[in-house]
């Protein structure tokens, strides 16, 4: 009797999460705002609040340091979308991070966006980050952006660095911060893509994340971030489980929504990212780990 109750009382927190979520993302949905996260569709899922999302190799994107704190020697992850249901606006984003040893890791990255033959943006990023002590890693990554239009104009081409720390002092919570988009180098003489400064920090339970970031761009205001993964059901049909994310996104107020499959080895995700005037984007995409620890 008392397993029976237990396993109630959780049913009944599940489920309380849950509503709580939907009723703060479906009162989002009449504000007005626009923020696009870039990454996997658990990061969009999640309202970028990308320390909820340790797990996927798409964080190489927004903070090298992470990398190191994976669950898994190589993780990867594969993503696209049509921004704002516009066919000539897919973005299509690969990630990979392996780690090394235990106290180092490597990884890279492709992303496109746009159309060939009308506008596309390329980028690229190799990252690297170690350990220090056992709770403490640093990160470095490089990225090269190139944009350019279907007549062969270039528009912008150069390269940026990104600055990332992250700590884990104890099993349940991970924060990070991050300088990104520190110029390198101008190939093509156009406007710098601005730098941002960025903190982020989650809490991870048996079945519930959860997580916030906060973010400042060279001439914008701050902004804000929540976002939330719940486990609803592990160990169904051959043995998959099912979790639930959302998000909210302030100054502007966005909402994202979200779900994962998970099986042995990966899972497959998607996530629903709002706009007031434009639409919804959705987004696709699968992820794989071997030597999960």
């Amino acid at each position: 009797m008392m397993e029976i109750n237990e396993s109630t009382a959780k049913w009944k927190v599940r489920l309380f999460a849950l509503a709580s979520v939907l009723i703060v993302a479906v009162l989002s949905t009449a504000s007005v705002g626009a923020f696009d996260e870039f990454g996997s569709a658990t990061i969009v899922g999640v309202g970028g609040a990308y320390a909820g999302a340790r797990d996927d190799a798409a964080t190489i994107w927004l903070n090298p340091a992470l990398a190191v704190f994976s669950p898994s020697f190589v993780a990867g992850s594969l993503a696209t979308r049509n921004l704002y249901q516009l066919a000539a606006l897919q973005e299509r984003t690969g990630s990979v991070a392996v780690r090394i040893g235990g106290k180092a890791a490597v990884g890279g990255g492709f992303s496109q966006v746009g159309q060939s033959g009308l506008y596309t943006e390329s980028h690229a990023v190799m990252v690297a980050s170690a350990k220090l002590l056992s709770r403490w890693a640093l990160g470095l990554g490089v990225h090269y952006d190139r944009v350019e239009f279907g007549d062969g104009t270039m528009a912008f081409a150069g390269s940026t660095l990104d600055l990332g720390v992250a700590s884990r002092p104890i099993h349940e919570i991970i924060a990070c911060a991050a300088v990104r988009g520190i110029r390198i180098d101008r190939l093509y003489d156009a406007n710098d893509p601005p730098a941002a400064v960025e903190i982020s920090a989650a809490w991870q339970g048996p079945e519930i994340t959860l997580a916030g970031i906060w973010s400042k761009v060279s001439g914008e205001r701050s902004r804000f971030g929540l976002g939330q993964s719940l486990q609803l059901a592990r160990g169904l049909p051959l043995g998959v489980g099912l979790t639930f994310l959302s998000g909210l996104r302030f100054d502007p107020i966005r909402y994202t929504l979200g779900a994962r499959i998970l099986a042995r080895g990966g899972s497959f995700d998607y996530a629903y990212q709002s706009h007031p005037d434009l639409g919804g984007t959705h987004v696709l995409g699968v992820t794989f780990q071997f030597g999960a620890r």
